[in-house]
């Protein structure tokens, strides 16, 4: 517990020191490392007898999904959509350039596709958030609710949880938890909008459903990287962060959140 405590400690200053006192591109050097991180872990899981080859072109199809809207920052590239087509173009020529075994050639590609989406995806809208006016601000708010939801729905499911959630997919997870999370979500909008610049315009009504929907969303995401680790029979996806598992382990709720809110974001703006 100590480990986790010091080594969330750590993060969040090291967080905080990106988003607010750094520019732009600093934190879209951050999403490229945690998505090559995320990419690699990811296919450790569900492929580890890939070789080499393989690992390299999946590596390159994810990054390019998630280079290509940073890179619209300083250049008139197409959407973001455009890269996520390139990336799996990439991943089709190489499986039919290297199809053998031809009979698991598909659920090969299907696999890596799947991890294309899964962080290809998601990224690059979390690295949207920033373009946001005061987007330091407002990535900070969306990683408040995302780990205040996940610390409240430890605390709550440790002391209060009776009920199981989803024990077939995540056994500790409780419907008591949840809720703990959902209130911490939504207080940590209520907080954010009193204390970080530029989200004074957000009413009571935007900061709950804003917080519900992030907090929810972001409960998804944690489920969604259980069930993947239990189908590949795998504890954690990785060992960076002390007490916190791997890269996936850390943002796979931020992954599902981070795009939710910014569609929020961009429809209460409008």
């Amino acid at each position: 517990m100590l480990t986790r405590i010091i080594s969330g400690i750590v993060m969040a200053a090291a967080i905080i020191a990106v988003l607010i006192y750094t520019p732009w591109w600093t934190l879209g050097l951050v999403v490229l490392v945690f998505a090559f991180l995320s990419a690699h872990e990811f296919q450790r899981i569900t492929r580890p007898d890939a070789g080499g080859v393989d690992r390299g072109v999946f590596m390159l199809a994810v990054l390019v999904a998630i280079v290509w809207p940073v890179l619209r920052k300083v250049l008139p590239f197409w959407g973001p959509e455009v890269g996520l087509m390139v990336g799996f173009f990439i991943l089709a020529l190489a499986r039919l350039f290297r199809p053998d075994p031809i009979e698991t050639s598909i659920a090969r590609l299907g696999t890596d596709a799947l991890g294309l989406m899964y962080i290809g995806v998601t990224f690059p809208l979390i690295f949207l958030l920033r373009d946001r006016e005061h987007g330091g601000w407002v990535v900070l708010l969306v990683m408040a609710i995302t780990f205040g939801a996940d610390t409240g729905a430890y605390f709550a499911g440790r002391f209060l949880g009776r009920h199981k959630m989803y024990e077939k997919i995540s056994p500790k997870k409780t419907w008591e938890g949840l809720v703990g999370g959902l209130l911490v979500g939504v207080g940590a909008v209520f907080i954010a909008r009193q204390w970080f610049p530029g989200l004074g315009w957000l009413t009571p009504a935007h900061c709950v459903a804003l917080g519900l929907l992030a907090a929810s969303f972001g409960a998804m995401g944690d489920l969604v990287e259980s069930m993947l680790k239990r189908a590949y029979g795998v504890k954690d996806s990785g060992t960076l962060i002390p007490g916190h598992g791997g890269a996936l382990d850390r943002i796979d709720a931020l992954l599902f959140a981070g795009p939710v809110a910014w569609l929020y974001l961009e429809w209460a703006t409008r």
